[in-house]
């Protein structure tokens, strides 16, 4: 009797441990992440694009794959070392590319959808260059760099504010980034961009480290005596006529998406879709926001103001009726 109890209590002990799960993997379908990105220009490459992995363990059986791009023929896409994904845009992108990243553990998948835009088309204002091609100009060089690399969800803007820093314009990167005039080594934001210690180091992993031409260009701003400085390179008007929300208005404001979410709906606004922009705009809130005008907040908050000609192709594309083109 005694040896038939003992049988039944280690079995009983068994099928208890056979059924035991990993508590750190979820087993119901984890939630789909979503990240917006507007390409910098044809034929670059772009930041690593991180998967958001929040629902599954990462360990050494962890595997990682893309969608493929769709439209394809756009551009193409890469993973890199950290398992990021990295978009380098074709000759001829000019539409909105869908892509994502899958990350699996034991058959439990969390999966980050892409929103690749297309680059800006020229923002012109008609006034000769007046550049020199021995200046670094903040505006012109600088901002974006500093933005797409550090000012982004869940690290350095102005609704993340990792550590408390923030680096969306100017007067934060000079603020926070601890900019010493004419001494790059001296500079805080500098010197974490060039620390060979990977604990310091910005953008931290598994973002990839700044290109030495673009840490060149910091260093020779800051050189020069960091100045908040701009320059015109030439065009020939600004083009307000047929704006197409699809290829212009949707990646222009693509940074306001981040604020103005399905998950984080500030001030009421969603940006995620084509009808949440038409909502806002039929408002009056979109014009009024980033026109700075008397009774809006102005938008980017905390940012710099769009230029004049990236509000008024917004304003005709308001004016034409808001149309889904």
């Amino acid at each position: 009797m005694l040896g038939i109890r003992f049988k039944i209590f280690f079995c009983a002990l068994w099928f208890m441990h056979s059924c035991t799960h990993d508590p750190s993997i979820q087993q119901t379908q984890p939630a789909t992440s979503y990240t917006t990105f507007t390409s910098i220009c044809k034929l670059c490459k772009s930041r690593p694009l991180c998967p958001i992995v929040d629902d599954v363990a990462v360990n050494f059986s962890t595997t990682y794959k893309t969608c493929p791009p769709q439209p394809a023929g756009q551009g193409t896409i890469s993973l890199n070392a950290e398992n990021c994904l990295v978009w380098t845009s074709g000759q001829n992108h000019t539409e909105i590319v869908n892509s994502c990243i899958i990350v699996c553990t034991d058959g439990v998948c969390d999966t980050t959808r892409l929103t690749i835009l297309p680059p800006l088309p020229s923002d012109t204002t008609g006034i000769p260059s007046n550049c020199n091609q021995d200046s670094v100009y903040f505006v012109k060089d600088i901002l974006e760099v500093i933005t797409s690399n550090c000012s982004y969800s869940g690290c350095h803007n102005a609704a993340s504010a990792a550590e408390g820093i923030i680096l969306n314009n100017y007067a934060n990167i000079i603020k926070y980034g601890k900019i010493k005039s004419g001494k790059p080594l001296e500079s805080e934001l500098f010197k974490v961009m060039v620390t060979t210690n990977y604990k310091d180091i910005m953008p931290p992993p598994p973002a990839q480290k700044l290109a030495p031409a673009q840490i060149a260009l910091i260093q020779k701003w800051i050189s020069q005596g960091a100045k908040n400085n701009s320059c015109n390179q030439g065009s020939t008007g600004c083009e307000t006529q047929n704006v197409s929300f699809n290829n212009y208005v949707k990646p222009a404001l693509s940074s306001c998406v981040s604020c103005h979410n399905t998950a984080n709906t500030g001030g009421g606004i969603n940006l995620d879709s084509y009808q949440g922009f038409k909502t806002a705009a039929v408002s009056g809130l979109l014009y009024g926001s980033i026109s700075w005008s008397s009774g809006f907040n102005a938008m980017p908050q905390g940012g710099s103001k769009l230029s004049e000609c990236t509000i008024q192709k917004v304003k005709s594309w308001i004016d034409s009726g808001t149309p889904n083109n």
